[in-house]
């Protein structure tokens, strides 16, 4: 076994040492095997499948392609594909939209290879080992950056800034329009059927003037200021009226207590009630002061 494993490691060191191509596909990658020469054209030969390794002549060429799901990503953050796109609202408001899909490359030969020769090649879009070029990036924007922005851009005119910016079911609305219409789009932009469309996610749209964004943020505030206004107005309104139910209640109680002991007499409790002395010395004309 261990002679077996030598002379399959010799053969190779002696074919790469002889010029011969090599190529290595990972788990999740397709490649494509193109022979030529010094004298010979360049000539399609056949797909590499997934997780393999193929030893090929002096000249040949190999382009590897991911097969997986991969995402793109235009959110503006670190390590993404592309800025927000940028769109026009129904009423006209400029709106910045971050958005981010998932999409997967079709894994049959005949796709990756129409693929490849059509839009691939062009951008230098093929993996190196498991590393993605900057042609893979600059293919997407291409291939699916432009479709996207035109979609984003003809579903958001359905749409008011204040609905964009602020109604979930008005961003549900745009994602499930998106991920109907953007393959068709992307087919157009790049000649053939070679993405399967995943899960379209747009984060929440901002104007891009802020202006618009603080008169919402002061019609808040002057809301909040009305409704506080509005609480403390019927707060006094409940305490008033708690208060005139108070002296109705009280004004009943004089009214029946005069019914008994009459008006002096009700007089008189009050003055005794605060210290007073309701029965005063008479001063008689003539008499000595403090004369009853």
């Amino acid at each position: 076994m261990r002679r077996a494993v030598s002379c399959a490691l010799a053969v190779t060191a002696v074919l790469a040492a002889a010029g011969c191509s090599t190529v290595s596909t990972q788990p999740d990658q397709v490649a494509l095997h193109y022979k030529g020469g010094p004298m010979s054209s360049t000539k399609f030969a056949n797909c590499v499948p997934a997780g393999s390794r193929n030893i090929d002549g002096p000249g040949d060429k190999h382009y590897a392609y991911p097969v997986n799901q991969r995402a793109y990503d235009a959110t503006g953050g670190k390590g993404s594909d592309a800025q927000p796109f940028t769109v026009v609202s129904k009423d006209n408001a400029e709106m910045a939209v971050p958005v981010t899909l998932t999409l997967t490359l079709k894994s049959d030969c005949e796709t990756v290879r129409a693929f490849h020769e059509r839009i691939g090649n062009r951008y230098a879009a093929y993996f190196n080992g498991d590393t993605a070029s900057s042609g893979w990036l600059d293919m997407l924007n291409f291939a699916v950056g432009k479709p996207l922005d035109t979609v984003l851009d003809r579903t958001a005119q359905n749409h008011t800034w204040r609905k964009l910016w602020n109604d979930p079911a008005t961003k549900a609305a745009m994602e499930q329009q998106v991920e109907r219409d953007l393959p068709a789009f992307i087919k157009q932009q790049t000649g053939g059927d070679y993405f399967t469309v995943g899960q379209v996610t747009i984060l929440k749209p901002t104007p891009t003037d802020s202006n618009l964004v603080k008169r919402i943020q002061d019609e808040q505030s002057s809301v909040a200021a009305a409704g506080a206004a509005e609480a403390e107005a019927k707060a006094r309104k409940i305490s008033a009226e708690a208060q005139i139910a108070v002296e109705k209640a009280e004004a009943a109680k004089i009214k029946e207590r005069t019914k008994v002991i009459g008006i002096d007499g009700w007089l008189k409790e009050q003055a005794i009630e605060k210290g007073l002395n309701p029965w005063q010395p008479v001063i008689v004309p003539g008499m000595p002061d403090g004369a009853k």
